[in-house]
């Protein structure tokens, strides 16, 4: 009586006839598609890959060249605002002429 429960197979009656034969079928077909179009997909994968390498790096090197030529060409405004401010090409007025001590040590401050 213990052993009766052995005896039987629970998944027989669970899958049996025509459910068990669709059931076979259906993960025969799932497991055959997945084998037939694993290659495919890791092919496909791969060629996605590559295309993303080659062209994003041709892309971010273009990109990096554009951004190089803007911060060159702010850097060469900010240059000359610059070199403008400070250096003068012809003074106004005439330079401060100034006095001139000589320098005592023994004075006291």
């Amino acid at each position: 009586m213990i052993y009766s429960q052995f005896q039987n197979n629970p998944m027989q009656s669970r899958f049996s006839g025509t459910r068990g034969w669709l059931a076979f079928v259906i993960g025969l077909a799932f497991m055959t598609l997945a084998l037939v179009a694993l290659p495919f997909l890791l092919l496909f994968g791969a060629i996605t890959f590559v295309a993303l390498s080659l062209f994003g790096r041709v892309y971010l090197k273009r990109q990096l060249a554009r951004f190089q030529k803007q911060q060159a060409n702010k850097e060469f405004q900010y240059s000359e605002e610059f070199q403008e401010s400070i250096y003068k090409e012809a003074p106004t007025s005439a330079p401060h002429k100034g006095r001139t001590f000589e320098h005592n040590p023994n004075e006291p401050i």
